[in-house]
């Protein structure tokens, strides 16, 4: 389960962490109450009884824990605001408690996303500036599946299954319908694409302001990403499903519209912005999906046009 942890507050996240904490290291964890933490959410010392397994050559010595929320559900370490401000900032403090004797393992729970290479990067950063050598980072990926959701304890005391968001849909169909239509883009006549500028979508830009009002689409992102770039392929869209032959597709397309509709409305106040949406359906559908390489842009193309369609979001 992908528990929606950027729902909590930061201090309720710190507690969490802490929680965790002492059954990765110790009952001993002592947490710090609210104000300058000088580097600090946690601390503990001795040997780790779980950290970094349960067997033997666990970390040992004097460890500071630390946790860095976010309220964004798409966030990562791997963007810029993490490693070129929360990071860098965090250094200087670990160095003044590294050298003041009161560091050798630092441990970092956050709630976003984890990508393997960047992670390891920022990783070694920390090990070089500063000094300590048992560091890690801990994104949400280790937080759900390894550490809360096997602790049923811990889900009942911070009520997270109250967070927990199943945003489940068809996404292999979706993804089928995705390659079908790249299949048959080279079908579509020549003008297609060679004039972009006169082949956007005919919006009703009355209606469609309206409704981006009441879905709390950015005008922005409607007009950079829906507008601007998805627009000149909604015709391509159009008579892709309107050709007999793909009538199955056109099926598919209209129950996975539908399906994905519901969960939205029952999910809707999970996100902020309407664009929060459409990313996180994104980012669903593809990553880590090695069979739309070269394709993935038709993706958010599909999810905009079922948008100003009104197949999802508010009329």
């Amino acid at each position: 389960m992908d528990y929606r942890l950027e729902l909590l507050d930061s201090k309720t996240f710190e507690r969490l962490v802490n929680s965790i904490c002492q059954e990765l290291l110790g009952i001993g964890v002592v947490s710090f109450s609210e104000g300058k933490d000088g580097g600090r959410d946690g601390k503990f010392e001795g040997e780790a009884k779980n950290f970094p397994s349960t067997t033997s050559s666990n970390w040992k010595g004097k460890f500071i824990i630390q946790a860095k929320h976010t309220t964004n559900p798409i966030a990562s370490c791997g963007d810029s605001d993490f490693s070129n401000h929360i990071i860098s900032k965090e250094i200087p403090k670990l160095k003044k408690l590294k050298e003041n004797g009161e560091v050798e393992c630092y441990l970092l729970f956050t709630n976003r996303k984890y990508p393997a290479i960047t992670g390891e990067k920022l990783t070694q950063k920390l090990v070089y500036e500063t000094g300590i050598q048992n560091v890690t980072i801990i994104g949400k990926e280790t937080l759900n599946d390894h550490y809360i959701n096997p602790n049923k304890k811990l889900i009942r005391l911070y009520n997270l299954d109250l967070f927990h968001i199943p945003f489940d849909f068809s996404d292999e169909e979706i993804k089928d319908l995705i390659l079908g239509f790249k299949e048959q883009l080279s079908n579509f006549p020549e003008e297609f694409g060679q004039n972009p500028n006169t082949l956007k979508y005919d919006f009703d830009l009355v209606q469609i302001k309206k409704k981006n009002k009441r879905n709390n689409l950015g005008r922005e992102y409607f007009e950079d990403n829906i507008q601007g770039r998805s627009s000149m392929d909604f015709d391509k869209i159009q008579r892709f499903l309107e050709n007999p032959i793909n009538e199955e597709y056109k099926e598919v397309y209209f129950d996975i519209a539908a399906e994905i509709n519901e969960m939205i409305s029952l999910k809707r106040s999970n996100f902020g912005s309407f664009e929060e949406i459409l990313v996180f359906l994104y980012k669903k559908i593809c990553d880590g999906e090695s069979t739309l390489r070269g394709t993935k842009r038709h993706v958010s193309t599909l999810l905009h046009y079922m948008y100003v369609e009104c197949l999802i979001g508010k009329r």
